[in-house]
């Protein structure tokens, strides 16, 4: 499925899978291996339990309307039979939760809505929000350029505010998440999605971060990305495109390595600096009350 560049609303999610180019989930797997990405792309379109309830989750704090007429909630207990055949049956379409998960979503939407910093970039906006956009690297020296079209779903598009994401996490505080951040390469998606946006519209918007715990009492914290944090995160993607281009131009796909290499202990086995201490990229975030504006 082609489509033109540029930002589109209410894009059903299976109409934007079908679109095909780049996107986050798929080019963060580049950091860990071509092979590996080459892998995630012929098993793309698999789904799994996490994916459906974090997508539940998603809609029950950013857009509660959604949520109570796309997720329906199975009460009957084992869901086999023909009470549960008739049950999908009726709720084609929709998110088929049960109801522990359902009270899991519910409970993470009321701290999200309850949560002043986090409620003020909710008050209006549009969930879902699809991006599209070509990604464009100038020739440098000998180094010839090139282009990737590039798409990214925003969570929540706060109207002329900012770009929101939701993350849910075991530790919202600044040092817990922070290196959860680096961990899972959120600063590198939060880059992505915010060049994309500015590519596709020509306007550059603050990225926030709404952070919910899982568990209880279910702590919300809403942290700006700063630049800083951004241009870290920009440097990393914009080397997975690379690799990513080079791959393509090459038709290889190679594991960690090629050949043999000698075998090393980790870095803190051998007395060396923390393999997750994100000191080094600045990930503490600025969590002042007020958005910044473009």
């Amino acid at each position: 499925m082609s489509q033109a560049n540029g930002v589109v609303m209410n894009l059903p999610r299976s109409k934007y899978e079908l679109v095909q180019r780049v996107n986050w989930s798929s080019l963060k797997v580049v950091g860990r291996s071509p092979a590996h990405y080459r892998h995630e792309l012929l098993r793309q379109g698999a789904d799994t339990a996490a994916r459906k309830l974090g997508r539940a989750c998603h809609l029950a704090a950013l857009e509660p309307e959604r949520y109570r007429h796309e997720v329906a909630v199975w009460t009957e207990g084992r869901r086999a039979g023909k009470k549960w055949e008739a049950f999908c049956s009726e709720h084609e379409g929709q998110e088929l939760l049960k109801e522990d998960e359902a009270e899991l979503c519910q409970a993470i939407q009321r701290a999200v809505r309850n949560d002043s910093a986090a409620a003020k970039y909710l008050a209006g906006g549009q969930g879902e929000v699809s991006l599209f956009w070509t990604h464009v690297t100038p020739p440098m020296g000998a180094l010839p350029g090139y282009s990737l079209d590039c798409k990214g779903r925003v969570d929540f598009l706060a109207t002329d505010r900012a770009l929101v994401d939701l993350k849910t996490t075991r530790d919202a505080s600044e040092d817990g998440f922070g290196r959860e951040v680096y961990k899972y390469r959120y600063h590198a998606q939060a880059a992505f999605y915010a060049d994309g946006y500015a590519a596709a519209t020509g306007i550059r918007l603050p990225y926030v971060v709404v952070a919910v715990e899982s568990a209880p009492p279910h702590v919300v914290q809403v942290y700006r990305v700063p630049d800083r944090v951004l241009d870290a995160g920009r440097e990393l993607y914009r080397a997975l495109l690379d690799r990513l281009h080079i791959c393509r131009e090459h038709a290889t796909w190679p594991g960690y390595f090629d050949g043999e290499a000698e075998l090393s202990l980790p870095k803190w086995a051998a007395g060396g600096a923390d393999d997750d201490d994100p000191t080094g990229l600045g990930l503490d975030f600025s969590n002042a009350a007020q958005p910044e504006h473009a």
